[in-house]
């Protein structure tokens, strides 16, 4: 094998044939080298050219050419072959010159020794041996690091894909809250990564304002794009009289359209200007709260109905309506499942443990700022690490 300090080519080249079997008697006895010996400068220069070879050990005083001349050749046609000069002592004087010259891995003088030639070829073959895996390496590097650049810019483009997905997602939410008598609105949309799975709208016709707040199965591209979806079945359900109704129709319309495997949780409210009474549905997302009279009291709402798109078909009606009646100053927080379920370094979910001491202790804030302290306090919870999963909450409250 090329290179292989045990079994690297030899080729001796000497227009002495008692040298030439000398040498050649030498490797033959004491290594396992391939090795092949020229009388004729000329037919080891053509072999030169034929054949790879790790080594050449070459006489210097040769008829026609002499041994710097060829093992220049070597070096032109074969640059990482080691080249070796044996030389009388009166031609001491040319070797050294020829060192740098032709680029000498070592020229010994005539006699040699014969171990110390057997220890200068083992540690050329060991040195070619060692540059060949160097390189090896090096352009395995090299290949690495243009994968790794080429992988950079396309994860570069999917980013930048992805984040002008992210803005097309976030164009479906609503640009502004509706203003309706009687009512204020505040959300806060917090996605765990570019692209999210909740969702939220409203739908306003004369004097009714409907909202849906969604959440999608799963993360990422596949519950962005059902998102997309979303929101075109809610606003073609949204037109049905009760919430119950709206959840229904938009059950039968994303059971045919989703994936197998997924669904969508939801609530959806129906409010009209002047009436104090909101009626929920629910598909499978957390009860709502109630807080009352500026914190005086906190009213969980329980609200059952399975997630759309699981089970559709003719007269099955999994929905129901309630009526929540508020007073000036109540506020009805409707949220996806990402608020409860951040968890602290014990695993505890902030729902078990702080969200209704929060929702107390923040009664007093207004609706939007008491929204961004809830996701503040339960982003602490969690000990400030990157949410797992998206963040919707939105709040009615009544004046």
């Amino acid at each position: 094998m090329e290179g292989n300090p045990q079994t690297g080519s030899i080729f001796l080249v000497d227009d002495d044939d008692l040298v030439l079997s000398s040498l050649h008697a030498l490797f033959k006895l004491e290594t396992e080298y391939k090795v092949s010996r020229f009388n004729d400068p000329r037919l080891a220069l053509d072999a030169v050219n034929r054949t790879p070879v790790d080594v050449v050990i070459s006489d210097y005083l040769m008829p026609g050419t002499n041994g710097v001349d060829l093992l220049r050749e070597v070096k032109r046609v074969q640059p990482e072959a080691a080249r070796i000069l044996l030389t009388g002592f009166a031609d001491k004087e040319n070797a050294i010159r020829a060192i740098n010259e032709v680029g000498l891995y070592q020229y010994l003088e005539k006699p040699w020794d014969n171990q110390g030639l057997l220890l200068a070829v083992r540690h050329a073959l060991e040195e070619k041996s060692l540059r060949r895996q160097l390189t090896d390496k090096v352009m395995a590097l090299d290949r690495l690091l243009r994968e790794h650049q080429q992988l950079a810019e396309r994860h570069g483009t999917l980013e930048h894909e992805l984040e002008m997905a992210g803005k097309v997602q976030q164009s479906l939410l609503p640009e502004r809250l509706p203003e309706i008598a009687g009512f204020r609105f505040d959300a806060c949309y917090r996605p765990c990564r570019l692209l999210g799975g909740d969702f939220y709208d409203f739908s306003v016709a004369g004097e009714k304002t409907v909202l849906l707040v969604a959440d999608v199965s799963g993360h990422g591209a596949q519950a962005a794009l059902t998102s997309m979806l979303l929101k075109a079945s809610f606003q073609d359900a949204a037109a049905a009289q009760a919430p119950c109704e709206i959840l229904a129709r938009m059950n039968e319309a994303l059971h045919k359209s989703l994936p197998a495997g997924m669904f969508v949780a939801a609530s959806c409210l129906c409010l009209e200007a002047g009436q104090p009474a909101v009626r929920l549905s629910s598909a499978g997302l957390p009860y709502p709260f109630v807080i009352r009279g500026g914190g005086t009291r906190l009213d969980e709402i329980p609200s059952q109905g399975l997630p759309l798109g699981l089970f559709a078909g003719p007269g099955l009606t999994p929905y129901e309506t309630s009526d929540v009646r508020l007073e000036a100053g109540d506020v009805m927080l409707v949220a996806s499942d990402g608020l409860g379920d951040v968890r602290d370094g014990a695993g505890v979910l902030f729902q078990e443990s702080r969200l209704r001491p929060s929702l107390t202790e923040l009664s007093g804030l207004r609706a939007g700022r008491l929204l961004e302290q809830l996701v503040e306090r339960a982003t602490a919870f969690g000990g400030g690490q990157p949410l797992l999963d998206d963040i919707t909450l939105v709040a009615v409250s009544r004046l």
